[in-house]
């Protein structure tokens, strides 16, 4: 199957897919699926796709996840291979991945495995959370939730990443009086009014919880700002885009009565891109069973992802992907292809038994 992984991973880095712009990448792997399952057994929703074996009850499930689309970027190596890495934008973040995924659903057309499978394929996630394609599934299909477990394959170097943090931006808005800045007695300097809140927000402490023996850091950083008025203008508006990582367990209510402390009434505080937390499951014997079976590191997952998602509708989720992490996001990304063989290796056998 190398060759084929090669062959998918290449044709999938080909198919432009920034997040808006999964079309043409959604009709690949639909056509690609049409060849392996029956037409009743796939759906289509919008640009992100579900195919499913005929569910055995006498079988637990797995489910196999991951996004079509990729953040904008440049490569000027796509689809070549150097050093034995595969070049192209989204190879690691999450291309590689999906390509592991039909290698696997092709592997298991005519071949027993002791699992029932679940494929999906899904548009919008590197955009806003209330925007991402694996809601409206998750929502409108029920399919999802009947997995014991369910494996996004997000990039993780084929380590197990458990839980993740969840996050929330929230814009905290000082207002103030406008005047020119040759007279700033006849206003009020919304910049100046936050300064206290700055010297509270600069001395927070990372905070450190621990869950299953991992370790996630809880912080808050302010990530951006804006203001009304120019050079010589005292503004009468200045907003902090304060960015919050909370750890799991910790509700999207508590994370914000967290930054309503902190602000303390001196401004406004709207909520925007609420995520919540992920759920750490490892106690789950589908789970515990694969990382006993290869030995897998495992690690806290110091970020957020669809893992979190998917613990609110009930489904015991981790990230196992094939990618570098070190490689999303980046100018001329790529996969090594060692890891590629690597997890589909693993995850044939896992199913094989």
């Amino acid at each position: 199957m190398r060759e084929k992984l090669k062959d998918y991973l290449t044709d999938l880095v080909n198919i432009p897919s920034v997040t808006g712009n999964e079309r043409d990448i959604a009709d690949y792997v639909e056509n690609f699926l049409k060849k392996l399952f029956p037409e009743e057994n796939i759906i289509r929703y919008n640009n992100s796709i579900i195919a499913f074996d005929s569910i055995n009850p006498d079988k637990k499930t797995i489910s196999f996840i991951g996004h079509l689309d990729t953040v904008p970027g440049e490569n000027e190596f796509t689809g070549k291979i150097i050093d034995n890495r595969l070049y192209g934008l989204g190879a690691s973040d999450m291309k590689g991945g999906l390509a592991v995924m039909m290698a696997l659903a092709e592997y298991f057309k005519d071949r027993d495995k002791r699992f029932n499978c679940i494929y999906v394929f899904y548009e919008r996630e590197e955009g806003p959370y209330d925007e991402n394609g694996l809601e409206p599934l998750l929502r409108n299909f029920s399919i999802i939730q009947r997995s014991d477990l369910a494996v996004v394959l997000e990039p993780t170097n084929n380590n197990i990443q458990v839980g993740c943090l969840g996050t929330m931006h929230a814009s905290v808005i000082f207002k103030g009086k406008r005047a020119h800045s040759a007279r700033p007695w006849q206003g009020e300097n919304a910049i100046h009014r936050s300064a206290d809140f700055l010297k509270r927000l600069s001395e927070l402490k990372w905070k450190e919880y621990t869950f299953g023996g991992l370790k996630f850091v809880e912080v808050m950083n302010a990530t951006m700002v804006d203001y009304s008025g120019g050079r010589n203008i005292i503004p009468d508006r200045f907003v902090i885009n304060v960015n919050y990582r909370f750890a799991p367990g910790k509700s999207i209510e508590e994370a914000k009565k967290d930054v309503l402390d902190l602000v303390k009434g001196e401004a406004e505080v709207q909520f925007t891109d609420l995520c919540p937390s992920g759920k750490v499951c490892l106690d789950n014997p589908v789970l515990q069973e694969l990382i006993n079976r290869f030995s897998l590191k495992v690690e806290a997952k110091q970020a957020w992802t669809d893992v979190a998602r998917l613990s609110l509708y009930g489904v015991d989720a981790v990230n196992f992907g094939p990618g570098d992490p070190a490689q999303a996001h980046q100018k001329n990304e790529y996969i090594p292809l060692k890891n590629l063989y690597e997890n589909f290796d693993i995850l044939r056998d896992f199913l094989e038994g």
